[in-house]
């Protein structure tokens, strides 16, 4: 009886998935969408033995650490020596905005801070499935260009299981202490940083010797047998095996036998990843489907809107071209297969609704649709560009082109400048990180702060928590000062403003903005820092924040009087030096 009704489950996931992923196939969509499809069909019309839900659970499994493993294998590390800089400076720009603009879109949701902060990591990344496939269809995309938004893919899924690792604790957060939540914080850090140096200084020697001994299937097994492996290591000290059976991807690609590692593997992962997109759609009911769509659109706007601007932003700073950051940007509008990844690891911890989780599917369907057929028209909108020129988008990109490239010309001239510049922008990104690390450690540990605070100190839990807020906001304080002071000398820069002197063309203009950059240090860092505490609202709901606008204000005089005092010390100190000469 167990023999036949894994028969007849395996059959009717396949076959269906076959039959779904053929039809859409024949519309120019990608796969994934027919397994998708299949799964919706399975659960909402096909009958399957009730008892196949355990069957159907463990292929899944296999699934997800068989594409995780294969895309671990994909990120070749001797082809970052051409364009990985370039890639991973697009995914450092865009991954943490567009982790922010879904947290802000979830708050606007009236989603909690930890629910938001998942909306942000699943729709961080793009699908590098559906984007080869699409780049495929094109003859006006050279093949270096394609090469590069394949990397910024894989790099962005590099980066989500980074967003992964971290978000993981949080789902676990409701149960855990202050002190268990370092620990599993601490575990996660010395487990991957292990995995990879450890990793990849003695495995590829192990399949490099097994290799040259044996069969490429026997080599193929032990490959396999070191993923699962690491993905049970993975489990064992609280992470997804996603993240596992990845690292071990990562360290495979290493060894000299790769290339017939990752075919012998191919097939394998197609089937059981068929399986694991159709256990994805099994758990939609169009019932929910149908109500949650509202929801699944905002979710996609947010997606599609953050991802245009932040992968357009990427390519501007690597300095590319405008027509190619545009291609890239539309060519990138499909969310990724970690959208997936993310949202049932939410789900399975409790962290988001039937919902939730089947908005995101249904937004990562809308944008699989959505993307072949916006490709298709971006030539077009590019041709009626070079042909109408119009007039004032053409004025602001071609000043903010001169201005990069003026930017360029003087980092490649100056090797202090480019110093400079490189060491700041290093600065306002660790800064950015730390601000993310602070109130990350807020979120899950504010409640516990604040009762702890309240039974310390005899108040009432108002009160303590707006002492946690005040101390918040000064612990953010450092951190924001350090990022804007470094973002404005990078637009000093820019703008030839690099000291008090006046350049060649200075204007009226420029001696306004020259004296914002004085005066608004304190005005951006206070700013900044109250939105990000009206953003994370509390257990008084966002009007609670306001409290601390005092506390804003005095800081923002305090702030103003020292600008002013060190302007005036800065003037003295060149009239001083021009009555010497």
């Amino acid at each position: 009886m167990e023999e036949l009704e894994f028969l007849v489950i395996m059959g009717t996931l396949t076959l269906l998935a076959g039959v779904c992923s053929v039809v859409f196939s024949k519309l120019r969509l990608p796969p994934i969408i027919g397994y998708l499809f299949a799964g919706i069909l399975i659960a909402n019309v096909v009958s399957i033995p009730a008892s196949s839900g355990d069957i159907i659970s463990v292929l899944s499994d296999i699934g997800l650490v068989m594409l995780m493993f294969s895309i671990g294998m994909e990120l070749d590390i001797s082809k970052l020596k051409a364009n990985g800089r370039f890639a991973m400076v697009v995914a450092i720009v865009q991954l943490p905005l567009m982790v922010l603009c879904g947290y802000v879109a979830g708050t606007l949701m009236g989603l909690n801070p930890v629910q938001a902060i998942t909306l942000g990591a699943v729709i961080s990344g793009s699908s590098t499935a559906v984007v080869t496939a699409v780049l495929k269809m094109y003859d006006r995309i050279t093949k270096e260009e394609a090469e590069t938004m394949i990397l910024v893919t894989v790099m962005e899924d590099v980066g989500q299981v980074i967003i992964l690792s971290m978000v993981a604790p949080m789902f676990a957060g409701g149960s855990m202490d202050p002190a268990s939540l370092v620990i599993m914080i601490a575990m996660i850090v010395v487990f991957m940083l292990g995995s990879i140096f450890l990793g990849i200084r003695f495995v590829p020697r192990l399949l490099d010797w097994v290799g040259r001994q044996t069969s490429s299937e026997v080599l193929m097994v032990l490959a396999v047998g070191l993923c699962f492996g690491m993905a049970l290591l993975s489990v064992r000290i609280g992470m997804s095996m996603a993240i596992g059976s990845f690292l071990m991807g990562v360290i495979v690609s290493q060894c000299c036998f790769s290339k017939s590692i990752e075919e012998k593997v191919m097939p394998m992962r197609e089937l059981f990843m068929a399986i694991f997109f159709i256990s994805i759609g099994m758990e939609v009911v169009m019932s929910e489907f149908i109500g949650s769509l509202g929801m699944a659109l905002l979710i996609f706007l947010t997606f599609a809107v953050s991802k245009f601007a932040t992968v357009f932003l990427g390519y501007f700073i690597g300095n590319r071209s405008v027509k190619d950051g545009f291609i890239a940007s539309v060519s990138l509008m499909a969310m990724g297969e970690f959208a997936f990844i993310i949202a049932k690891e939410a789900f399975d911890a409790g962290v988001v609704d039937s919902a939730f989780y089947t908005a995101v599917i249904g937004a990562a369907l809308i944008s699989m649709v959505v993307l072949p057929l916006t490709s298709r028209h971006m030539f077009g909108v590019i041709d009626w560009y070079d042909e109408k020129h119009p007039r004032l988008l053409t004025r602001f990109l071609n000043w903010a082109v001169a201005a990069r490239e003026d930017l360029y010309t003087r980092m490649e001239a100056s090797a202090e400048v480019s110093r400079r510049v490189r060491t700041s922008a290093n600065r306002a990104y660790s800064s950015i990180f730390l601000i993310v690390v602070i109130e990350v450690v807020f979120i899950l540990l504010s409640e516990t702060f604040t009762h702890e605070l309240s039974s310390y100190l005899g108040t009432s839990t108002y009160q303590s928590h707006l002492v946690v807020m005040a101390v918040n906001f000064f612990l953010l304080v450092t951190p924001t000062t350090v990022l804007v002071r470094n973002i404005k000398f990078i637009d000093k820069i820019m703008l030839g403003i690099n000291s008090l002197d006046k350049p060649e063309g200075y204007s009226e203009r420029a001696e306004m903005y020259r004296s914002l950059l004085y005066y608004s240090t304190a005005l951006l860092v206070a700013t900044i820092d109250l939105l990000i505490l009206l953003l994370l609202p509390g257990p008084f709901g966002t009007t609670g924040s306001f409290v601390i606008v005092p506390v804003v204000v005095v800081m923002l005089l305090i702030g103003v009087y020292l600008a002013k005092r060190k302007k005036s010390v800065e003037v003295r100190g060149d009239e001083g030096s021009n009555g010497q000469l």
